[in-house]
């Protein structure tokens, strides 16, 4: 439980620093971060563009796999507090899910060859942030 609510206060930390630069205005890229907890993601939306990267910091104590929905595009296997950046590019499948096998809790690949997806999942969203004017 101690464990689950250090998680949670990293997140809050992390969106609290990264929130401006969310909501920022311009025509230049911009990298977003996203925590991957045990079974889910922070921020659950992230507003880019094509251009933009997303650093998908696990801040879990396993090996984590992210794929889209439709399969387009995958980040990982990430290992247990690491990261790995991707850029979002025009046309890609938005919203994405962990992926674990129920077995041994490690990453697997292919979302459409198994079942093991945990929700809840995130996104990747093209449209305008909430209170961006």
């Amino acid at each position: 439980m101690l464990h689950s609510i250090q998680k949670l206060a990293i997140a809050a930390a992390f969106g609290t620093v990264l929130a401006p630069a969310a909501f920022a205005d311009g025509d230049s890229a911009h990298e977003h971060t996203v925590m991957v907890l045990e079974e889910s993601f922070f921020p659950k939306v992230t507003y880019a563009a094509p251009g933009d990267t997303v650093r998908f910091v696990n801040a879990s104590d396993s090996e984590q796999s992210i794929v889209a929905k439709d399969d387009n595009w995958s980040v990982g296997p990430i290992a247990a507090q690491g990261e790995q950046v991707f850029t979002v590019f025009a046309g890609m499948k938005n919203d994405f899910y962990l992926i674990l096998s129920p077995e041994t809790g490690e990453a697997v690949e292919g979302a459409e060859e198994t079942e093991e997806v945990v929700n809840p999942a995130g996104a990747i969203s093209f449209s305008e942030p909430p209170l961006s004017n």
